[in-house]
C-alpha cells in the first residue's frame, strides 16, 4: 500500500513538471468586454467595442516590430522573428478566448486605447513577457 502510494506521489510530481509552463496571471479586476478582431504586431491589435472598431497598444510592454529596415543584420533577423512569433501568440490566445476584456490606462483624442488586455482573465501582456517574446517598457529592437 505504502508503495503504491510513493509510485502516485511520484507520477503526480512527473506529470507537473512535464505540464507547459504559463503565466498564468489571473485578473481579479474589473474589465471592459471588446470583441478580438485581429493582431497588428506582438503588442498591438483591433478590438470591437460597441460597434466601434478600435485599436489597443497593450500597456507596459514593448514588442519587436513586424516592419524592419531594408538593411537587415542578424540581430534584426532574430527581432523579426520573434515580432512573427509575440503576433501569432497574441492571435493565438484572443482568438480562442470565451472572454476578452481591457483595462483602459490611456484613451487618445483619436480613439486609440492604452490597456492591459485579458484573455478569460490570463494576461496576454504578462504570457508575452514570459515567453521572452516582449520586454517591459520600451524595447532595444531594430526599427
Amino acid at each position: 500500500m505504502i508503495r503504491l502510494i510513493k509510485d502516485l506521489f511520484y507520477f503526480s510530481v512527473f506529470l507537473f513538471a512535464v505540464q507547459p509552463i504559463q503565466a498564468n496571471v489571473v485578473c481579479m479586476c474589473v474589465t471592459t468586454p471588446v470583441t478580438f478582431l485581429e493582431a497588428i504586431d506582438g503588442d498591438s491589435l483591433w478590438v470591437s467595442k460597441d460597434g466601434k472598431r478600435i485599436r489597443v497598444q497593450l500597456a507596459g510592454i514593448d514588442a519587436p516590430e513586424l516592419k524592419q529596415d531594408s538593411e537587415q543584420n542578424t540581430d534584426c533577423t532574430i527581432d523579426l522573428e520573434k515580432a512573427q512569433q509575440a503576433r501569432d501568440l497574441l492571435t493565438d490566445l484572443l482568438s480562442s478566448a470565451k472572454k476578452v476584456g481591457l483595462v483602459t490606462k490611456e484613451e487618445d483624442p483619436g480613439g486609440d486605447i492604452l490597456a492591459e488586455v485579458y484573455a478569460d482573465g490570463l494576461s496576454v501582456g504578462q504570457e508575452l513577457l514570459y515567453k521572452y517574446l516582449a520586454v517591459e517598457g520600451q524595447g532595444d529592437w531594430c526599427d
